[in-house]
């Protein structure tokens, strides 16, 4: 009899491992939890050997990696009085956590040594658990992302899984890409000009025509209903829209004159003394680029250091001046693109009011930040005393003459009065922080979803390839959020976070616990948060977490990059600017009482579950969220409503009825 066992990895495509005399094998000895399985260390090591080595492209590296575990795992057995011809018993059981600490103890080895030796370890006792649990649940395979298995995905594994060549040899034999195989396996759907290939695995593996097919169409036609059927976000179906319909000038369009301008602009902005006027909260702040987690233009850089701002700025100009070219039929001024290359239509009232009606529009008719802040800035241009346009008259001659009928003071004054008509107008919100998070806002404990994707993120980096990337990728996600959670502060500060061993980083270790460090100038917000230092301590809770992740798996991230400081870096090593979108992924898949959101839903989510349980504790959320009491006060002032109507209702039923 022979009888196939999935271990349904998605990560790393563990396919099937199939033997004869299955039940002699496979099974484990019911009763005493101290007894042997009927699985000896040979099989267990084929087994790994095939997970491994089986269908990788880097195969050089997987066999070193085995030969690793393998060496760890020959020692261990030594010391247990155990060979590879053994059962596996106890010290892979219920007594491996006492054995293998005992094992590591007696070691002689560097420090390092000694880390890898225990990763090694515990790899084996994941693949020991795995087959244990596979024997026991055969209809039920271990692994937390098979409940929404496409029907093609299944059928594909099923066929692979009835077979005796591996993946990798049957692909070659049906003439299609092992790498287009191992994809699918893992949960990737064939494009229309992959059909062929489809029909031609089909054949190898001894399918009738059309069997593979049929199921692809079923697949596709359940993701387009799921697509129709799932929550979607307001806010992000107008960005999607936008985006396709892009009308910024590309920085390349512009011309060296209009180039110059910007730079005497960016100057006068942050440089320490200039000849014209300016208000003195108006200064932008340079930063180094290590204290700034965003990709700026080259437009706002200068000697090594970075404006955020400047980079916000100059992407409102080039969308302004794209609007000023965009033909009338689209909704702009249809002005050649010649003609607007200065700063000076900025003091233009009809093309400044025309822009601000355009946004408006493509935002649905909400009058948002978007249009506060871009009326904000204008207003600073042309304000009379220390408008930077309004300083300079000679921008007049930049214009077209059919735009300069009055005085160019005149201009800015009249564009300065429309700028603050609508910054005083923009009441509107077009982002809501709480859409995303709306799912769990409902829920009697909103946080417990969150805690549920943490332990499914450690459950899939049990299932990776053991001293795989994507093992510590999954190490790292769950670290993240577990922070997010405990310590609520905005993006930057995770995508920045560092941390060195001679505890100088942001991440550091006191005799008392771990905690988080950052300077004033590492926040947003220079009139709240940016005046103060911040140092918090985080749960004990995560103490193994961090450790274990700074030991074991943040090393592994950084092989291409070992001397960079960040917690927190992308597979390839550098700072991981992507963060949000990771983890917008993570709990739309995760999550699935929401669409996915990012770290900051989750920022908003954690006053508002601690403020259900103490109302009006403002203090400790501003605290929480190293952010100014008016604000937090402002942000949540829905929930003191709540409270307000609770304690009305409690005054109703006090009241005798007659």
């Amino acid at each position: 009899m022979k009888t196939s066992i999935y271990f349904n990895d998605l990560q790393n495509v563990r396919y099937t491992v199939t033997c004869a005399d299955n039940v002699n094998i496979w099974q484990t000895l019911r009763g005493s939890t101290d007894a042997p399985m009927l699985l000896s260390y040979n099989d267990l090591i084929a087994q790994q050997k095939q997970f491994l080595l089986a269908n990788q492209a880097d195969s050089k590296s997987h066999d070193q990696i085995f030969k690793n575990h393998l060496s760890t795992l020959v020692s261990y057995l030594a010391y247990n009085g155990k060979t590879s011809d053994s059962q596996v018993g106890v010290e892979m059981l219920t007594k491996f956590e006492e054995r293998s600490r005992a094992y590591l103890e007696q070691l002689q080895v560097a420090h390092r040594t000694m880390l890898d030796r225990r990763s090694h370890l515990r790899a084996w006792q994941v693949a020991v658990n795995d087959i244990k649990q596979a024997a026991e649940n055969p209809a039920k395979p271990n692994n937390p992302k098979n409940d929404n298995v496409s029907a093609f995905l299944k059928g594909l594994r099923n066929a692979f899984a009835a077979q005796e060549e591996t993946p990798k040899s049957i692909a070659k034999r049906a003439g299609v890409s092992p790498s287009a195989i191992a994809r699918w396996l893992k949960g990737a759907m064939p494009q229309q000009s992959n059909l062929p290939s489809v029909t031609r695995i089909e054949r190898a593996l001894g399918l009738q025509r059309d069997a593979l097919r049929g199921l692809l169409l079923e697949s596709r036609t359940q993701d387009e209903t799921e697509v129709k059927n799932s929550k979607d976000i307001s806010y992000r179906a107008r960005h999607k829209s936008r985006t396709k319909q892009s009308y910024a000038l590309k920085k390349a369009e512009l011309t060296a004159a209009m180039l110059r301008e910007w730079r005497e602009f960016f100057k006068y902005k942050t440089e320490t003394y200039t000849v014209l006027r300016r208000e003195r909260h108006s200064i932008w702040r340079m930063l180094p680029q290590s204290k700034i987690a965003s990709k700026l233009s080259e437009a706002a850089q200068h000697h090594g250091m970075g404006c955020v701002t400047a980079d916000l700025t100059f992407q409102l100009v080039r969308q302004f001046l794209g609007f000023l070219c965009l033909p009338e039929a689209k909704g702009g001024m249809g002005l050649r693109k010649t003609d607007v290359m200065t700063l000076a239509w900025l003091a233009v009232p009809e093309a400044v009011n025309s822009y601000l009606e355009f946004i408006t529009r493509r935002s649905a008719g909400i009058v948002h930040r978007g249009q506060k802040n871009f009326a904000s800035f204008i207003a600073s241009l042309t304000s009379k005393d220390n408008g930077y346009l309004t300083q300079q008259p000679s921008f007049a001659k930049r214009l077209p003459a059919e735009f300069t009928t009055d005085s160019f003071e005149a201009l800015c004054a009249q564009t300065h009065l429309l700028a603050r008509a609508w910054k005083d107008k923009a009441n509107g919100q077009s982002r809501k922080p709480d859409e995303p998070i709306r799912g769990l806002l409902i829920l009697p404990d909103p946080l417990a979803p969150v805690f549920r994707a943490i332990k499914a993120l450690d459950d899939e980096a049990a299932s990776a390839a053991p001293g795989s990337i994507d093992e510590a990728v999954r190490k790292r996600d769950a670290l993240l959020m577990s922070m997010l959670v405990a310590n609520p502060l905005r993006r930057r500060n995770f995508v920045l976070m560092t941390y060195e061993e001679d505890g100088s980083g942001n991440l550091y270790r006191r005799h008392d616990g771990w905690r988080l460090r950052f300077e004033a100038n590492d926040f947003k917000n220079e009139g709240g948060a940016a005046n103060s230092d911040y140092d918090a301590p985080l749960p004990s809770e995560l103490s193994d977490r961090i450790e274990e992740y700074l030991e074991e798996y943040r090393p592994r991230l950084l092989k291409s990059n070992p001397d960079a400081i960040w917690v927190l870096p992308s597979r390839q090593g550098l700072v991981w600017r992507n963060l949000s979108k990771q983890l917008e992924k993570i709990t739309k898949r995760l999550i699935p009482e929401t669409p996915g959101f990012g770290p900051h839903a989750l920022r908003h989510l954690v006053p508002t579950v601690y403020l259900r349980e103490h109302p009006n504790d403002f203090p400790t959320v501003a605290q929480l969220l190293h952010d100014r009491l008016e604000t937090v006060m402002k942000v949540y002032a829905h929930l003191r409503q709540d409270d307000s109507f609770g304690r009305w209702q409690e005054h109703l039923r006090a009241i005798p009825h007659r």
